[in-house]
């Protein structure tokens, strides 16, 4: 019984995560942000600011593949729509 209570909570934190990882990519992004690893040393003779902004850009990638994994399994096993279970739950 307890199973079926967390998994919308489940659902729902994924939903949450999809919404927040380009927000938190587009503050990662930003000049201000991206500024503070502008630095004179360099990683391999590349910036050190460029390999900043990439490893940003892979992590993002990599978050967004996982999130899109969840949610596809979230929509495999035909979980209702928030709108509808909270009509269930009310």
């Amino acid at each position: 019984m307890a199973r079926r209570v967390d998994q919308p909570l489940r659902n729902r934190k994924v939903r949450d995560r999809a919404l927040i990882l380009p927000l938190v990519g587009l503050l990662l992004f930003t000049p201000p942000v991206a500024g503070i690893f502008e630095l004179e040393a360099k990683l391999g003779g590349v910036p050190f600011v460029l390999v900043y902004l990439f490893a940003v850009w892979a992590a993002l990638i990599a978050g967004a593949a996982a999130l899109a994994r969840r949610l596809r399994a979230i929509d495999a096993q035909g979980g209702a729509s928030e709108d509808e279970e909270e009509e269930e739950a009310g």
